[in-house]
């Protein structure tokens, strides 16, 4: 048979669809077995109150903070706050003369803020 014929043949028309069809069983298999490796791959355990720091119950507290006049001075006393260990996250209002502070309890407490709040510079209350 020549090449001619060969082309023209029945049979070897549906080539190309034929291993597209193969490549994509073989990659719906390997898919499904990696699916099932990784539900089969065990969960790390934590054992309650011991968790992951992003896990902690966090606490926040609103202080009012007396003398802050600028953005400068809410961003002193943000900084003195944010070195607190435990503390997550702070927003100090100039406007308001407030600052909101989220913290982990097992790690800090209002009064330590209220603390950082007088190392800065500032004199706050809850």
């Amino acid at each position: 048979m020549t090449s001619q014929a060969r082309r023209e043949h029945p049979a070897c028309r549906g080539g190309g669809f034929v291993q597209v069809v193969l490549v994509l069983l073989v990659m719906g298999i390997v898919t499904l077995i990696a699916l099932r490796m990784f539900q089969r791959s065990p969960l790390p355990s934590v054992s309650p109150g011991t968790g992951h720091p992003a896990r902690a119950v966090l606490q926040s507290v609103d202080l009012q903070v007396e003398g802050m006049t600028s953005e400068a001075d809410a961003a002193q006393v943000e900084e003195g706050l944010r070195k607190v260990l435990g503390v997550a996250s702070v927003r100090v209002e100039v406007s308001a003369g407030t600052a909101r502070v989220t913290f982990n309890p097992a790690q800090t407490n209002p009064d330590q803020l209220v603390a950082a709040v007088a190392r800065a510079g500032f004199r706050a209350r809850r």
